[in-house]
């Protein structure tokens, strides 16, 4: 029986190809509406936080190599299309540059990402363009590794629209002018129509105008590849009526819908590339390997380093294709590797490196992406070795399968050092009914209010830790949570009543790192809350975690400095002006990170929240700041 959830989407999709067969059938050439991008329009027009960002990943044409104007690029221009209909929308572009093409666009567009550092299709609009990284490459990868990574877009959130943009290169001008329509360009379009998405056809736009004469080739562009400012304002004439087109083609919808993918139109595509963590549980090691170290470029938060000449990582794994992402220099060790017993490969280190630069390489492809496999890999020269993690299109065993969220937590912390960590004396004095409550049993209701750094502290499942040291309590926590908010939102227009007061809360945790420095939008939160519920019990928390430029980082101490006004200080005051507990767990937290002999990045999901780790820090420090 079909699930309603999945028909309504399916009658979705349908309804949209549908309408985009004559949405296409009066298009000019070199654009096809196709299913459009209703959803990028639903968000274009609600606005809300966390849904403005539009991914571009492209090559030296998005980065607008060599243009006077650097508004000229495509993906500026495709912005200001959109805000043409959206002006009101916060549309944040980002841009990606692509090495490896498509082949690695599907791995770097994965899920996760708990090594390489990166949330690529964290907005709701992926404009793909690999055009000139393709333009050497064997089509038969091409047709894989496309499909592929359209497929890993819609994978990682079903409500993502995408959009395949090619742009000119002298094959392609060549191609056009013998009336011929580029192998690229037709596999692209397969693509495109298999799985119902626009496309934008610049390299078709460009050429007609070289063709007739309107603009010479090197007065388009003085590399063969990159347009010059003339050749990118053609770009930006296309563009400007594929976007009218775009947003003619189909009304904003009430909701955005999920999309169902179809099968694959390529029998040889698989659609499952991630980047496997070195530290994953199954790597195993042998010789001298030290996690957790500092990357000399980014976008790695950490390596694996060694420069111990046949030290080796064993991976065992299910899928069709492996390979490595790690960092080669010029002090750069040879590898040696082997699959499944056969013999060992080379694979030299680069000699022709400046410097320090990523290196994402394929090692074995083709294998049956339903058996198991084993790679090694070994340190075969002096030198040393960077490694960032595992390209796999696969998976590997979950080595927390069948664990319950303790156990799974607990395993987590036994692979970290312990956190040494002695809490202030008196500290319970203004929260004695939630002691009460969970030393002699009852229901003690959490609230957490602030930003998704609270989201990493509901995520500690420190509740737990505590029902284990009060075994007569029941904790219900509430995560009352909005992406980079703080009191400063949460004070005015009754928001109080939303955000804290309908979860009837016997202990408000305030914290996060939204607050702005401004302990009196604390104050007012706690004031507003204590009018219409005065036996609510307060914990206050200073700032964990966020980018390496935040002030709590910045101008860090490991005890609170009292000499100058700051937020640590001021929260403090705050808590006891207004009978509040006070964790300044700031402090504990940052020494624990700079002692353990780790790189920030080690503990870190992203550039700016807490990893699996990361988060046994803060719900280990709260489990010892409430322990008596």
């Amino acid at each position: 029986m079909v699930s309603t959830h999945f028909a309504r989407a399916l009658s979705w999709n349908l309804l949209l190809a549908g309408a985009a067969c004559a949405a296409a059938a009066g298009a000019d050439e070199y654009y096809q509406v196709r299913g459009g991008i209703p959803n990028s329009q639903y968000y274009f027009k609600v606005d809300t936080v966390g849904n403005q960002y539009l991914f571009f990943i492209g090559n030296s044409v998005l980065a607008g190599t060599g243009l006077k104007d650097a508004n000229l690029r495509y993906s500026a221009q495709m912005v200001a299309g959109f805000k043409k209909y959206f002006p009101k929308a916060g549309m944040i572009e980002t841009r990606q540059m692509q090495p490896g093409g498509s082949w690695f666009g599907l791995y770097r567009c994965s899920r996760g990402q708990p090594v390489y550092g990166e949330v690529i299709c964290s907005g709701h609009l992926a404009i793909l363009d690999f055009t000139a990284a393709d333009r050497n490459v064997d089509i038969a990868q091409v047709k894989t590794s496309l499909e592929g990574l359209v497929r890993q877009v819609t994978i990682y959130r079903a409500t993502h629209s995408t959009i395949l943009l090619y742009t000119l290169t002298p094959e392609m001008l060549q191609a056009y002018k013998a009336g011929q329509t580029p192998e690229y360009v037709a596999v692209s379009e397969q693509i495109a129509a298999h799985y119902n998405i626009p496309s934008l056809n610049l390299a078709r736009y460009a050429a007609d105008k070289i063709i007739a004469g309107e603009i010479s080739f090197e007065a388009f562009s003085a590399d063969g590849i990159n347009p010059t400012d003339a050749g990118a304002r053609i770009y930006a004439e296309g563009i400007a009526k594929f976007i009218d087109a775009l947003m003619a083609a189909y009304p904003v919808p009430e909701k955005p819908q999920a999309r169902v993918l179809p099968q694959p139109l390529f029998p040889d595509t698989n659609d499952n590339g991630r980047i496997v963590a070195y530290e994953d549980p199954q790597v195993k090691t042998s010789g001298t390997w030290k996690p957790g170290q500092a990357s000399p470029i980014g976008p790695f938060r950490h390596v694996l380093v060694s420069d111990e000449v046949g030290a080796a990582l064993t991976l065992r794994f299910t899928g069709s294709e492996i390979g490595i992402i790690d960092v080669v220099d010029k002090d750069s060790a040879d590898y040696a590797y082997s699959v499944d017993g056969a013999a060992a490969q080379p694979l030299a280190a680069p000699k022709d490196v400046t410097g320090p630069t990523m290196r994402p390489v394929s090692l074995a492809k083709g294998l049956d992406r339903n058996a198991e496999h084993e790679l090694v890999l070994k340190l075969a020269s002096p030198g040393t070795a960077r490694l960032g993690g595992f390209l796999l299109n696969g998976s590997v065993a979950d080595a927390f399968a069948g664990k319950r969220t303790l156990e799974r937590i607990d395993a987590i912390y036994a692979a970290m050092d312990p956190i040494a960590y002695t809490p202030p004396a008196g500290r319970f004095a203004n929260i004695p009914k939630a002691m009460a409550k969970l030393r002699d049993g009852g229901e003690l209701r959490m609230v957490l209010l602030g930003d998704s750094i609270m989201g990493n502290t509901s995520a500690s499942s420190f509740e737990l830790l505590l029902m284990r040291n009060y075994p007569k309590c029941k904790i219900t926590k509430i995560a009352s949570l909005r992406s980079s908010t703080g009191c400063k939102y949460y004070q005015d227009e009754n928001r109080v009543e939303d955000y804290v007061l309908k979860h009837n809360p016997d202990l408000l945790l305030i914290g996060g790192i939204s607050n702005g420095g401004d302990a009196e939008a604390v104050r007012s939160v706690i004031k507003q809350v204590r009018v219409r519920k005065p036996d609510t019990e307060v914990l206050l928390l200073t700032p964990v975690f966020g980018s390496v430029q935040c002030e709590h980082i910045q101008k860090y101490t490991r005890e609170i400095d009292t000499t100058t006004s700051n937020f640590r200080y001021n929260m403090q005051k705050v808590a006891a002006e207004e009978t509040c507990a006070f964790f300044d767990m700031t402090g504990p937290w940052w020494a624990y990170i700079q002692d353990s002999g780790k790189t920030y990045g080690w503990f870190m999901g992203d550039a700016v929240h807490a990893n699996q780790r990361g988060c046994q820090i803060i719900g280990r420090l709260l489990e010892i700041w409430f322990r008596e």
